[in-house]
């Protein structure tokens, strides 16, 4: 058995959209500035997220579980296309990020600091994306027609 991951991701792009595709890179680029993030240095503590930043970091863990839904209730028959993709995403994006925190501390403090602001914008575009796949699911659940 031969899985011809091209024809599933074309699959994937016409059933989940552009704009997925958009909020997946925006998704994968989010968390690259978030993995950059140096090893804190002499005199620096690393305190426990509160408030906005506790906020920004569960808006980040939503944004892929909000695409694999989408992508999974729209790209029947895609499974292993999605997986591949965001798993390939979050697994990559974590490596490149520690690369560039190792490599390049200061370039990779910037990244953490717009790390925030990003997530932000992504997890609304993603949002805007999924809305509506989510609230049929949703829908249909609480009136029992799923």
């Amino acid at each position: 058995m031969r899985i011809d991951l091209e024809r599933l991701i074309d699959e994937l792009s016409r059933n989940a959209g552009d704009l997925w595709f958009l909020a997946v890179v925006g998704s994968f680029f989010v968390m690259v500035c978030e993995a950059a993030k140096p090893k804190p240095g002499e005199g620096e503590s690393k305190a426990a997220p509160e408030g906005l930043p506790l906020l920004v970091m569960i808006l980040s863990l939503i944004t892929p579980l909000l695409l694999f839904f989408h992508a999974f209730l729209t790209a029947s028959g895609a499974l292993i296309a999605i997986i591949a993709l965001i798993g390939g995403a979050i697994i990559s994006s974590a490596l490149i990020g520690w690369i560039i925190g190792a490599a390049a501390p200061d370039v990779g403090r910037t990244l953490n600091r717009a790390a925030p602001f990003l997530a932000i914008a992504v997890f609304a575009l993603t949002a805007y994306v999924t809305w509506r796949t989510v609230f049929e699911f949703v829908n249909g659940i609480v009136t029992g027609r799923a």
